[in-house]
């Protein structure tokens, strides 16, 4: 997206990324930023993924395979601390295979 990809190059030129933008586009950002090697963007971005998503039983297993596909230790941080803390509730809902 266009105004991933401006702010991105705003932020390698020393600017910030406003919070509604890391927010509205955290995993665009995420995407972009681990394309590109930008670490401290992609930190920021998943930083801000992890405060503003509810983990939910629906969506934990979506956010665990995106960190893991993306390197983001936060957010599979928060998706296995979900699935811990919810296991019973996971176990019932989620089939593997």
């Amino acid at each position: 997206k266009p105004v991933v990809f401006r702010h991105m190059l705003h932020y390698i030129y020393g600017a910030t990324v406003p919070p509604d933008i890391l927010k509205a586009y955290a995993r665009e950002i995420i995407d972009a930023a681990d394309k590109y090697g930008i670490a401290n963007l992609k930190l920021e971005a998943e930083a801000c993924l992890v405060r503003s998503t509810r983990i939910t039983v629906a969506n934990a297993m979506d956010h665990l395979l995106y960190a893991d596909a993306k390197n983001c230790a936060l957010l599979k941080e928060a998706a296995v601390d979900f699935v811990v803390e919810n296991k019973l509730e996971v176990l019932e809902r989620v089939t593997l295979g």
